[in-house]
């Protein structure tokens, strides 16, 4: 049976004053799904129409999915909508579906079934894998196109031709129906982009399992994309340009927002918050209101003693900084162009004004050699040697995974042989240090991410198998055997740029020339300068 949860916030329609039944589905559990501000967008601006009753849905290992709002069965809603945050999470996409009683392949629904839709980065960076499955994408932004989808589902319900009227609207992939490249869609004015002012507050203790990860908070956007183009990172790319909420409407929602939600903190999200120009003047205000104040990871670059002391006043006790890689040469190739010594002074910064650090790194970046994993032992060891607490320094490793659309798509990503064997030494280097601890992300699910980012719609039959296996390693193992898929292969050698890949069916807008650009750069050790709204070189329109 499922636990009942108490919320502050929750809406509850009545089911037959309503002409769409919406299912918001999570495909991962009520924590981390809270945690997502898109989550609460997506739910207030579908329960903004008086003709929609939109209701939550998270994935469940014990029990049928279900609404929260409702307990309504998934199968009796209109319209499914999945937010894919992880690739990792599409075995629960096909989970939830099969467990709800629904075909699991699109070609197998009819008019009695629900429209299932997904969006969110994964659907933005490759819809492919999935293809079979989900009847739809948006890809992109929401707040250009949900209002026009639902307007045409309305007037022809789950006909073929109103699907095929539906893949007509901007930013919409309908595999049924794809004859080019999908535009992807997105807010140019972070101003009138949807802010959720009344946001659901779980009634929770503090460490229960079902408390968001930033506890009871206000979640608020104050910015959208990122200017710093690191090639690695989807968001860079897919995510242009950077588009800033005024200092002034940010304070103006979070006063009403937590007054709605009856909250004492509120937790900046943002690609980049260093890159938000206003953000010491808007913490100050933040704290000054008598809040608590949270944010996520800091660019080294940009840390400032007085950042650091209105985050300290706002109740934050850890910073996280991304370096990424262990030396100067190979954050260059990233496009991070900071030194040794910035680093240094940051943590330095940091150590004085909070208590404890996080550090994020990346193992098998293209160039990287044994200088580059020393690198981070020696930068870690150096850390370590200040005053921070017992394990007050986390470090996490995590394998390159090669992300479609940046200038790294092309790159293989490393054997798990080479990312083990440098994880085992990095740890044996820095375990008798009782200031650090060393975490990170299994390899093998980095492999995992990597064909599921780069796949085409032949793994779909991988995901299901390992979804009817149990979803773990060995599931996957089994599943990737049975279907012949190469890890190898797929991921592990060079892919030819002058090939067509899967996830060119969606256009980001940032053209193919551009990320070629960046990626000779990379090898030549060049840096590229930060994005600027007043350009084109990368092919994007922003104007």
């Amino acid at each position: 049976m499922k636990q009942e949860i108490t919320e502050i916030n929750a809406i509850r329609k009545d089911f037959r004053k309503v002409d769409v039944k919406f299912a918001l589905a999570y495909p991962s559990g009520y924590q981390v799904g809270m945690s997502c501000l898109g989550l609460h967008t997506l739910y207030a601006m579908l329960n903004a129409r008086p003709d929609v009753a939109c209701e939550r849905v998270f994935n469940s290992k014990k029990d049928l999915p279900t609404s929260i709002e409702s307990r309504q069965p998934l199968r009796s809603f209109d319209i499914i909508g999945f937010s894919l945050q992880f690739e990792t999470d599409y075995i629960n996409v096909l989970r939830m579906i099969s467990n709800a009683g629904i075909p699991l392949r699109s070609r197998d629904r009819g008019a009695n079934h629900p429209l299932i839709i997904a969006g969110g980065p994964c659907a933005l960076e490759n819809p492919v894998p999935l293809s079979e499955f989900v009847d739809l994408f948006v890809v992109g932004d929401a707040e250009p196109v949900l209002d026009n989808l639902l307007d045409i589902y309305l007037e022809g319900n789950l006909s073929p031709r109103n699907l095929e009227t539906l893949s007509e609207l901007p930013g919409i992939y309908v595999p049924k129906f794809f004859s080019e490249p999908v535009k992807r869609v997105w807010c140019k004015n972070l101003e009138e982009a949807y802010r959720p002012i009344t946001q659901i507050i779980p009634q929770v203790w503090d460490e229960s399992p079902l408390m968001p990860v930033f506890g009871k908070s206000l979640l608020l956007e104050i910015s959208r994309g990122c200017e710093w183009g690191c090639r690695f990172c989807l968001i860079g790319y897919t995510g242009r340009p950077m588009r800033n909420l005024s200092v002034k409407t940010a304070l103006s929602t979070i006063e009403e927002g937590v007054e709605r939600s009856g909250v004492r903190k509120v937790t900046l999200i943002a690609p980049s918050l260093t890159g938000y120009k206003d953000l010491v003047d808007l913490s100050w205000s933040i704290v000054n209101l008598g809040l608590e104040l949270s944010v996520s990871s800091l660019r080294v670059d940009c840390i400032s003693d007085e950042l650091l002391e209105a985050l300290a006043k706002g109740g934050q006790r850890t910073a996280t900084l991304a370096p990424e890689a262990g030396t100067e040469r190979l954050r260059e190739v990233l496009n991070k162009g900071f030194s040794d010594d910035d680093i240094f002074y940051a943590v330095e910064m940091i150590q004085e004004k909070l208590q404890n650090l996080k550090m994020y790194y990346i193992l098998g970046l293209p160039t990287e050699t044994q200088a580059d994993i020393e690198g981070i032992v020696n930068m870690a060891n150096r850390i370590g040697s200040l005053g921070f607490p017992s394990q007050g320094v986390r470090l996490s490793i995590n394998p390159f995974v090669p992300k479609p659309h940046t200038p790294f798509a092309w790159e293989p990503q490393l054997s798990l042989d080479y990312l083990r064997k440098s994880t085992k030494y990095i740890n044996s280097k820095l375990r008798k240090n009782p200031r650090i601890n060393v975490e990170g992300f299994d390899p093998r699910w980095g492999a995992i991410e990597a064909i599921l980012s780069l796949g085409n719609n032949t793994i779909g039959k991988t995901i299901e198998l390992s979804a009817f296996y149990g979803g773990g390693l060995g599931a996957w193992r089994r599943a990737l055997k049975e279907t012949k898929i190469s890890i190898e292969k797929l991921v592990g050698t060079k892919r030819n740029p002058d090939a067509v890949h899967p996830w060119e069916v969606v256009n980001v807008g940032v053209d193919k020339e551009f990320l070629l650009d960046e990626r000779n750069k990379a090898f030549a050790g060049k840096m590229t300068p930060a994005c600027s709204i007043k350009c084109s070189k990368c092919g994007l329109n922003c104007n």
